[in-house]
């Protein structure tokens, strides 16, 4: 199926419903994160006692849907129904090629985030990248508190390709 581009474009700016997180940002992932990267810092490490906030890479950990059984949203998300056309056009191949983060301010060891997606923009045509040609998506992200405080803004550029190529010439 061909890529109707203006479809696409017609989803951006357009935001997701809020996503809540599966679970509450917790002590547990917070001592295997720390174990795994060999992080010593003491305001996380000292887990029974008065740790207080969560490691800010670990936002990601408490929102992300499982990956062994997908939630489908590409009906009803415009960032998802974005991904499920190109998709659909050939551009099979996600993969994340930037993230840029601002943290507002620290999350809450037990505080329950959720978040909004907005299809900030798409390219308009194919792009070159290092693995193929494809076309470019910008996903903007929203993590609030429980209480609806803004905690986190993030900005992920995604390119959907065809398929990966190689460059075996080095």
């Amino acid at each position: 199926m061909a890529l109707d581009i203006t479809a696409v474009n017609a989803l951006v700016g357009r935001q997701s419903a809020p996503i809540p997180a599966r679970q509450a940002a917790n002590i547990p992932d917070i001592r295997h994160w720390c174990e795994v990267i060999r992080e010593d810092n003491r305001s996380y490490t000292v887990f029974e006692r008065d740790i207080v906030h969560a490691p800010a890479a670990l936002l990601m950990v408490w929102t992300m849907p499982p990956l062994w059984a997908p939630e489908s949203r590409a009906d009803s998300e415009p960032h998802e129904r974005a991904i499920r056309l190109l998709e659909e056009a050939g551009y099979a191949m996600g993969v994340s090629v930037a993230l840029e983060q601002k943290f507002q301010r620290p999350l809450k060891v037990g505080e329950r985030l959720s978040y909004r997606v907005t299809l900030a923009g798409v390219s308009q045509a194919e792009v070159e990248t290092a693995i193929g040609r494809g076309y470019q998506l910008e996903l903007q992200y929203a993590f609030q508190g429980q209480n609806g405080e803004l905690v986190s803004e993030q900005l992920c550029r995604r390119v959907q390709v065809a398929r990966v190529t190689v460059n075996t010439k080095n």
